[in-house]
């Protein structure tokens, strides 16, 4: 079986994780700059701009550290998915609602959703 070349929707969903974490670093409380940010985390302004800009992968011990100093679930920075193994219809009818590149994103990479 040939191996499915995911690579442009592996970027979309990076982008889509990145512009969430920019997202929710400009709505906190209290207003952090990317710099202070990148220096919380103990890494240079610009590599800490490429994350948010999708450029760098970023590893789940940082996203745990920005969701420990934004205030937020380490889930927010990720596209909408819900719990459990299958979805039903119900379950894709309300995602399409929220984020419809998410089902889009999912199929690319599976291929069509099963539906109960």
């Amino acid at each position: 079986m040939k191996k499915k070349d995911t690579s442009e929707t592996d970027e979309k969903i990076k982008k889509e994780i990145a512009s969430n974490i920019k997202r929710i670093r400009r709505s906190t409380r209290t207003y952090l700059t990317a710099e202070r940010v990148a220096e919380r985390l103990e890494m240079t302004r610009a590599g800490y701009t490429q994350i948010e800009n999708g450029k760098n992968n970023i590893n789940g011990v940082t996203l745990w550290k920005l969701s420990m100093l934004f205030g937020c679930g380490i889930k927010e920075f990720f596209p909408i998915r819900l719990d459990g193994y299958e979805l039903s219809p119900k379950d894709i009818k309300e995602i399409k609602k929220k984020d419809e590149e998410a089902i889009q994103w999912a199929e690319d990479l599976w291929g069509s959703i099963k539906q109960k």
